[in-house]
């Protein structure tokens, strides 16, 4: 039987895996114009920052909106 979530065990889920997703991110310093932010395996995610602090928070946002579309999809 398939198992059914309901809408806070959906956003759980979804909170979780995203954290674990950017545990993988991968920070690269640009010069002269702050830094970039990326996740290995999600393509066409890119998020930048004057900062880390900024491109990580920046990639979080994106991350979400990249796995909404990927869904919709």
């Amino acid at each position: 039987m398939k198992r059914q979530f309901d809408d806070c065990e959906y956003v759980a889920l979804l909170n979780k895996y995203c954290q674990q997703a950017l545990k993988r991110a991968e920070i690269t310093f640009l010069a002269d114009e702050g830094y970039a932010a990326r996740i290995p395996g999600f393509r066409g995610l890119l998020a930048t920052g004057a900062t880390k602090k900024e491109a990580l928070a920046e990639l979080e946002t994106a991350l979400v909106d990249w796995i909404n579309l990927a869904l919709r999809r």
